[in-house]
Order: C-alpha cells, then structure tokens, then sequence
C-alpha cells in the first residue's frame, strides 16, 4: 500500500519528502541530552527503553536531512 502512496502525484507535482522533513525539525534539548548520554554512558543508554531509543535514531536522522537542505541544525538554529 505504500508503495502506491509514494507515487502519488499531487496536482501541484511530487512532493519532496526530504524538503518536508527537513522542514518540520526542530532543536529538542532533551533528544539532544539523550544523545549525549548514548555517546558518553552506552550501557546505561542500552538499558533504557525501547521507546526513547527509537526517538532518538527518527530525531537524529531527522536532524541529519535538515542539514542536508540547508537548516541550521546548531542549538537553537532555525
């Protein structure tokens, strides 16, 4: 079914997934902290839960597209 959805052309042309992502992230401290820890602590990072690992790989990768297009992605960078 997804395969479908994403060759779906609108009547304004195709939209650009990685342009909308970029365009939706935003700076979260905590997500940040949270990196930082995985970074410094892995085995107290590898106990926590599933949940908040996850958030952080979609938040980094995230992170990473808006780079890419061109956001600041620095604290506090629009």
């Amino acid at each position: 079914m997804s395969e479908i959805l994403n060759q779906v052309v609108f009547l304004d042309g195709k939209r650009d997934k990685g342009q909308n992502r970029a365009d939706m992230w935003r700076w979260n401290e905590s997500m940040e902290h949270l990196a930082t820890l995985r970074d410094s602590h892995p085995n107290m990072f590898e106990r926590m839960g599933l949940t908040a690992r996850m958030s952080l790989g979609y938040y980094e990768n995230d992170k990473q597209i808006a780079a890419q297009y061109g956001r600041d992605v620095s604290k506090g960078g629009k």
